[in-house]
């Protein structure tokens, strides 16, 4: 019997304290969801007009002129402008749900796609399709529906690969989300994904034509 061959490669410990302090592009790994521009971005989400998800968070953002392309505010912004949507549509979501949903987010650290393998845009999708499933650790039936459907999330954005990008990673969310939260009774409108980034220039990792948000995609 063929013995298994072992791992010789040498682990090198890399630690966040020392990535997150390193250089500004590392921008993702600052703060802790309690930083300024979270709190502007959720504050003129909770404000925005319409009911597109994908347009709501470019105009958010776009607001944000000098800020990094990266960035933890993602991780309460992605959700809130779900239930905004939802809000302008008409359902009964209140701002206490909102607030939930950014108080979660706030808690994800920065750069966990990278250092944990779950990305705080994807988590914060999940955590408003949470809220309006009714998941808790202990609610059964809907936690297993709550990680199938993160799971799906996960999925696109390792179809989608590349480097890393907050923005990719919120068209991602976005995109999944629609049919998803229709299947909970929350519908919201179709948008087209393809090209339609607005923040390629702002991104120096950026994966350019081999994105399928990147313009041109379309």
């Amino acid at each position: 019997m063929a013995k298994t061959q072992r791992n010789t490669r040498k682990i090198r410990r890399i630690s966040y304290e020392s990535f997150r302090n390193a250089v500004d592009a590392n921008a993702c790994c600052a703060g802790d969801g309690t930083d300024t521009t979270t709190t502007l971005a959720t504050l003129i989400a909770r404000e925005a007009k319409g009911t597109k998800p994908a347009e709501m968070l470019e105009e958010i953002l776009s607001r944000g002129e000098g800020t990094p392309v990266h960035g933890v505010w993602h991780h309460a912004l992605v959700g809130e402008i779900i239930l905004r949507c939802l809000q302008n549509a008409g359902y009964e979501i209140s701002s206490e749900l909102m607030d939930e949903v950014v108080d979660r987010g706030r808690q994800l650290a920065g750069g966990s796609c990278g250092f944990i393998g779950t990305c705080g845009a994807l988590s914060s999708t999940a955590s408003a399709y949470a809220i309006l499933l009714g998941s808790t650790p202990v609610a059964t039936e809907q936690r297993e529906r709550l990680i199938q459907f993160a799971a799906k999330l996960v999925a696109r954005l390792a179809e989608v690969g590349g480097s890393r990008c907050c923005k990719k990673s919120s068209y991602a969310a976005l995109e999944v989300a629609r049919d998803e939260f229709a299947e909970l009774g929350f519908e919201l409108p179709e948008e087209e994904f393809a090209g339609r980034c607005l923040f390629f220039a702002s991104n120096d990792t950026c994966d350019g034509d081999a994105c399928v948000y990147f313009p041109g995609k379309r």
